[in-house]
């Protein structure tokens, strides 16, 4: 009975064994305090401090821990739950005195705390869940449980502060999801909660506002992510948040193909990461971005040291691992080494189905890449069967109107017209409009489907359509260069990059010439 009437009291936390200020004394006052009977929650405190020590190194650990505090805070609020109904619910015996009732308002008020430290349990299942590499389910299932338990049993600033946390942390987990659309929603009213409740220049606003950028990066709404980005990051004055957000810039800048500002930034974060001597994982993404904006030759062992990294870190079958096995691949082929990439290529897109499933934009742009890899080697049925996985990827995902459907048009017209199958002409026009729609007009992807559409106007015996098409490539080659402080080696390197054009160019040029009356 003496455990059940310590729970009754509304001091319940002086029951807990107390966690030692030092941190290599948890461990040993965690097992000293599981070796004791009862109450449940006796060592839900402990659990939970070691926990979240164990997040970075041990996230495996750390996730048995918040569940079996978890399971503690749940054992515990089931004695206090019942003790409440045989006061509140009683039919039969003496009626109810005061002191019972008093008695059943103060359990009331312990049951729902006892509630808030499992919607906190919750919280830790989600983010070492998360560290660990679950399925996105997992997660999801972790901060939404915290969502619903505070918006019923939170009260004041620290639970509403959690609430909405969680709720952007849910909605991030969607971001590596097979829906990532579901993800949108939900940044969206936790952001304007916070921002209404707290202001704009809150913390957690600015937290909650990357969340949604990211979202909005993730489905291809690049317009409306930049801004977040941007403002979020001239009111920050932390310098880690800073860092944080300038690393999530730099992607948004990778994937507008803005070389340039793409490079300043990547080296400027580097230079940071060496004075500061960060976790590598977190050193190694920067790595994986920035690779993709300076030369191969710079790019590839950025690249190849963060694959090695994860590799030893992560293991195979981690997401970030095929990330980093997509990014050397890709730099492979810059060097026209695409039968080495092909293997990546292949593990890669394997893992991110199995872990993201097909309906991800990721999943989608991996199967693209593949397919174009076996392209490239003249692998043309091997070609078209990854870029139905494609097709079937980017529609479910992104949907038919994203620049991504239109690229995999203008390759799987291609590989018709290497069947023989004339139709890969109206393949390949209807990829176009979808193409110039959805991407600048010096973006690299867009160019290289303007420049296969000029190439097979030539070789159908129109140059000057073709003569047209190149030359819209080569002066948007010259912008690229042009965007560059001076022209140095970058900006040469860019031309460099168009000199194939300007050779086409004066070749329909002298076509078009000798058809002349």
């Amino acid at each position: 009975m003496l455990p059940l009437l310590f729970l009754a009291a509304p001091a319940l936390a002086t029951e807990r064994a107390p966690v030692p200020k030092a941190a290599a004394k948890v461990q040993p006052a965690l097992d000293a305090c599981l070796a004791k009977p009862d109450p449940a929650d006796r060592c839900v405190d402990l659990q939970l401090a070691r926990a979240r020590a164990l997040l970075a190194s041990d996230p495996e650990a750390a996730l048995k821990l918040a569940q079996a505090a978890n399971a503690a805070l749940d054992e515990a609020s089931e004695i206090v739950d019942n003790r409440i109904g045989r006061v509140k619910y009683r039919r039969v015996g003496p009626p109810v005195t005061p002191a019972e009732a008093e008695g059943a308002r103060r359990d009331e008020e312990v049951l729902r705390r006892l509630w808030v430290e499992m919607a906190q349990a919750s919280e830790l299942i989600g983010d070492a869940a998360l560290a660990a590499g679950k399925l996105y389910r997992e997660m999801t299932g972790a901060y939404g449980r915290t969502v619903a338990i505070l918006e019923q049993r939170g009260r004041g600033d620290a639970d509403l502060r959690q609430r909405l946390r969680a709720k952007g942390k849910r909605a991030a987990v969607f971001t590596d999801s097979p829906s990532p659309d579901e993800g949108e929603a939900p940044a969206r009213e936790a952001f304007d909660e916070a921002l209404k409740t707290f202001g704009p220049a809150d913390p957690l606003t600015l937290s909650l506002a990357l969340v949604r950028a990211d979202s909005l990066a993730q489905l291809g709404r690049f317009g409306e992510a930049e801004p977040i980005y941007r403002d979020t990051r001239t009111r920050l004055t932390d310098a880690a948040a800073r860092f944080d957000v300038d690393a999530r810039y730099l992607r948004l800048l990778v994937r507008l193909d803005r070389r340039q500002e793409a490079e300043a930034l990547g080296r400027a974060l580097i230079t940071q990461l060496a004075a500061t001597r960060a976790d590598p994982l977190r050193a190694a993404r920067i790595y994986l971005d920035l690779a993709t904006v300076v030369t191969p030759e710079e790019g590839l062992p950025f690249a190849r040291n963060a694959l090695a990294l994860r590799l030893e870190r992560l293991g195979e079958k981690h997401v970030d691992t095929a990330r980093a096995q997509l990014a050397v691949a890709g730099l492979l082929e810059a060097f026209d080494k695409h039968a080495e990439a092909e293997p990546l290529r292949r593990a890669g897109v394997w893992t991110l189905q199995g872990k993201l499933f097909m309906q991800h934009p990721e999943t989608a742009t991996a199967w693209l890449r593949y397919g174009e890899n076996l392209l490239t080697q003249d692998k043309i049925k091997e070609a078209v069967s990854a870029l139905r996985s494609a097709e079937f990827s980017v529609r479910d995902s992104v949907g038919i109107a994203h620049p991504q459907y239109g690229r995999v048009l203008l390759f799987t017209g291609i590989a018709e017209l290497r069947q023989g199958n004339v139709g890969g002409v109206a393949t390949i026009e209807r990829a176009l409009p979808i193409i110039r729609a959805g991407l600048a007009r010096t973006h690299i992807d867009r160019l290289h489907a303007e420049f296969s559409y000029g190439m097979l106007k030539l070789i159908m015996g129109d140059p000057a359509t073709a003569r047209t098409q190149f030359r819209v490539v080569g002066q948007a080659g010259l912008d690229r260069a042009a965007e560059w402080r001076d022209f140095g080696a970058a900006a040469q390197q860019e031309i460099r990059r168009f000199r194939e054009v300007y050779a086409y160019q004066v070749r329909a040029a002298w076509q078009l010439a000798g058809q002349k009356p």
